[in-house]
């Protein structure tokens, strides 16, 4: 479960860092893109304006608050992604014992008996096969909102909006490439805030990926297991260098990625502490 989350997540990413197209580089209101995502772009982007212009004019003050209320409605979805990732892990070892039990048995009544032991399993912890899904419901909108904070700087109808944030301009383009060097000088503020985000999504990872002490099987860990554990280190570090890289190349993408980070620490951390209530609940039933 945690591994599928894990590359949906990359997957947006990766199609984020490929998004160099003249949609994500033009005013909103241009032609162009998906017709569903522009309208969700247009929404997202009157609602980022209106508190803003609420505030005094302060675009971050617009961004962190539509940041906020996109990771708030969408935590009853990731609670229950996460908490079907806990089930089965609590799940594994009777899952393991039943594929130990059958392992010699190919025959079709035997795989039919296994699958309906297995499905047994699946409704004792409350195991949805398909639960992996529900991070897809998430996309577009996370696409819509990387769209948004992209293009509104780009928008004259928005230039009244303050882009100032302590000595940062949210309105800035960093001069050449990320991996140009010499020029740090000149986008020392596009540095910072990659470098932000980077440890503040490695940090978050290495911390969601540890399990808790009452989920760790390792009696019942497999070959595969292990191997997919490695793999999932790998698309930690390949995920953090791209999204720190991508970050770089617009202050509003990063300033949302860092909220949403630290959002997802305490996402995660309570979402632990309730499931680890239900697990000492479930116990002394």
């Amino acid at each position: 479960m945690r591994y599928s989350l894990l590359v949906i997540t990359l997957v947006i990413v990766v199609t984020l860092a490929g998004c160099s197209g003249d949609v994500y580089n033009s005013p909103i209101g241009a032609e162009g893109g998906v017709g569903w995502v522009q309208w969700i772009v247009e929404q997202i982007a009157r609602a980022v304006v209106s508190i803003s212009e609420f505030a005094g004019g302060y675009y971050v003050v617009g961004l962190l608050v539509i940041t906020l209320v996109i990771r708030i409605v969408g935590w009853p979805i990731y609670s229950k992604s996460t908490a079907m990732s806990s089930n089965m892990q609590l799940a594994q070892p009777e899952i393991q014992r039943l594929q130990d039990k059958y392992a010699n048995k190919k025959d079709e009544a035997s795989q039919r008996a296994m699958q309906q032991e297995m499905m047994q399993i699946y409704k004792k912890y409350n195991i949805n096969p398909f639960g992996c899904l529900l991070p897809l419901l998430q996309m577009p909108i996370f696409i819509a909102m990387y769209q948004t904070v992209r293009r509104i700087p780009l928008t004259t109808e928005y230039d009244s909006l303050n882009y100032g944030f302590l000595w940062f301009d949210f309105k800035d383009q960093p001069t050449g490439q990320i991996f140009e060097i010499w020029k740090i000088g000149e986008n020392w503020t596009f540095y910072l805030f990659a470098i932000i985000v980077a440890l503040t999504m490695f940090f978050y990872q290495k911390y969601s990926m540890s399990k808790p002490e009452y989920l760790q099987n390792k009696k019942y860990q497999t070959a595969q297991q292990e191997q997919s554990q490695k793999t999932m280190k790998y698309m930690m570090y390949f995920m953090t260098i791209m999204l720190g890289t991508v970050a770089f190349t617009n202050l509003g993408i990063a300033f949302y990625w860092i909220i949403g980070n630290l959002f997802q620490f305490l996402q995660t951390y309570v979402n632990r502490k309730q499931a680890y209530k239900k697990h000492m609940a479930s116990k002394t039933l």
